[in-house]
């Protein structure tokens, strides 16, 4: 689940991929949070404020609803905050503050919030409030196969509130949902569902808590003269400058229009990979005056341009973030 494409976006990529001419590039590429800090949050503490659950089945599974298990959920997000190494120090109180049935969330006092603040030396207070889980039998029906596959799908809703000690409620509350999917031959039981579940719940909210990696993939043009096969090797051995003075001397001297076009596309996926998005967009602006309507170059111009469109409506975001960092990333 750490890419998640439409179908239209997936199919375009292996139909230029199929071109002789067209590469694809993999990269991993670093994503700004949801929720934004202060710089002078560097200590942190994940507390369990998850409802008490009773014991949950070693050899059975229960299908419906059933709450996670809050220990278990506290240890795993933070231990990946602490794996991010976004704040300097994560601290943890996995035992149970909320030693009720009560399955809504339970709002921590601000006193509450200034003990443990104190206690655990943080300038911020992560509630764990609930991760519930909703499973299900599903059947899945595939395209020329008769049979159906049966499932055991399970939806994981992590709910955290966010306290700063000198405030009555929490500055925040955030949740997500998302599913895990399991053989039905295979299906864990409710103990190994809640592991499962707090794993990915813990995984979830880091990445709405701190910026995060993620895979993503890139095109390019690598055919048609001697200066694009030589760029593409400077490509494949990291050398982004190399590459780009190779394509701007192409793009300088080039009559044709399409090696114009090629040059100018590559020139703006190298300005990315160097961090200038605003020149990357320069040349993109390029490409689209001299690409004509219908033809493949406009599909692959399409396709890239809603890629860096949406890189840089997060990068001031990822900027703001990585301040403490001197933006180094």
């Amino acid at each position: 689940m750490m890419k998640i494409y439409t179908l239209c976006a997936v199919a375009l990529m292996c139909c230029l991929a199929s071109c002789s001419s067209i590469q694809t590039l993999t990269f991993d590429q670093l994503c700004p949070a949801t929720v934004n800090f202060p710089e002078r949050v560097r200590n942190v503490a994940v507390v369990n404020n998850m409802p008490a659950t009773p014991e949950a089945k070693r050899t059975l599974l229960t299908l419906g609803e059933m709450n996670g298990n809050g220990k278990k959920s506290a240890e795993m997000l933070a231990s990946s905050l602490a794996d991010s190494k976004y704040f300097n120090q994560v601290m943890i109180c996995d035992s149970a503050l909320n030693d009720t049935h009560f399955a809504g969330r339970r709002i921590l006092t601000q006193k509450e919030v200034q003990q443990l603040a104190g206690e655990l030396d943080a300038d911020l207070i992560f509630s764990l409030d609930q991760v519930g889980i909703q499973t299900e039998r599903d059947e899945l029906a595939y395209p020329g196969i008769a049979a159906s596959w049966p499932v055991i799908k399970a939806k994981v809703t992590p709910v955290l509130s966010i306290y700063l000690p000198e405030r009555e409620r929490p500055i925040q509350v955030i949740a997500k949902t998302d599913s895990l999917q399991w053989d039905a031959g295979l299906a864990p039981s409710d103990r190994q569902m809640q592991e499962e579940a707090a794993s990915y719940a813990a995984y979830m909210l880091t990445q709405m808590l701190v910026p995060y990696w993620k895979q993503t993939e890139r095109i390019y043009y690598d055919g048609g003269c001697v200066e694009m096969r030589d760029a593409a090797v400077c490509v494949r051995e990291n050398d982004w400058q190399g590459a780009y003075d190779l394509w701007k001397s192409l793009f300088d001297h080039s009559k044709s229009n399409k090696l114009k076009i090629k040059s100018a596309f590559n020139l703006a996926l190298a300005s990315e990979m160097q961090g200038d998005l605003p020149q990357a967009e320069k040349w993109m602006k390029e490409v689209e005056k001299r690409v004509t309507a219908g033809s493949d170059e406009e599909a692959v111009w399409k396709f890239y341009a809603a890629q860096l469109a949406e890189r840089s409506k997060d990068f001031p975001y990822l900027n703001a973030q990585m301040g403490r960092f001197g933006n180094k990333f």
